[in-house]
């Protein structure tokens, strides 16, 4: 999620429904195969029946293969803000084109706003 959430950050996030997710939201989703969980933004929610069918991307990593099929009333959680310098801030809308971020810049990055933040 580089450049609005680095590895480290502390996530504020609160319970919603699924069905009130939109697209550019970052939510927190259940791995289906483990107990894991991923940081994604949304890019797309329909209504299927009797299911939601979420597509979500990581801001760098490109558009899952998947999408996330929710059955019924769940909830996930939307990030609402990042912990930096002892405060909540709110997360950017900020994106960054893969090929401006190879991983060189990526850890470059990270380490400048761990020093000027944490």
């Amino acid at each position: 999620m580089w450049p609005n959430l680095i590895p480290g950050d502390i996530l504020k996030a609160e319970k919603i429904e699924v069905t009130d997710l939109r697209p550019g939201m970052i939510a927190v989703f259940p791995q289906s195969d483990s107990e894991d969980v991923i940081v994604h933004r949304v890019l797309k929610v329909r209504n299927s029946n009797s299911h939601v069918v979420v597509t979500s991307s990581g801001d760098r990593s490109g558009v899952d293969g998947d999408s996330r099929n929710f059955e019924g009333f769940h909830s996930v959680l939307q990030v609402t803000g990042v912990l930096r310098s002892g405060v909540y801030r709110q997360v950017s809308h900020l994106t960054i084109p893969l090929f401006l971020s190879p991983s060189a810049v990526v850890r470059f990055y990270c380490a400048v706003v761990r020093k000027l933040f944490w």
